[in-house]
């Protein structure tokens, strides 16, 4: 999960509060200093993808065997 912050010193205060959401998940971090967001407030921003299932078996990919 990237994760992109304004000031690197913060990266143990984000990976905590990261953890509290992700207790039973973990993700791989990629953490990175930007110099400035559009907005001036932001201070951190997580890149994530997520997969809604519509209860159905995922497909398998690859060879069956």
């Amino acid at each position: 999960m990237p994760v992109l912050l304004t000031d690197i010193d913060d990266w143990k205060a984000v990976i905590d509060v990261r953890a509290e959401f992700f207790r039973d998940v973990l993700p791989v971090d990629t953490i990175m200093q930007v110099s400035r967001f559009d907005n001036p407030e932001w201070l951190v921003e997580f890149e994530v993808d997520a997969v809604v299932s519509d209860g159905e078996p995922a497909a398998s990919i690859g060879p069956s065997n």
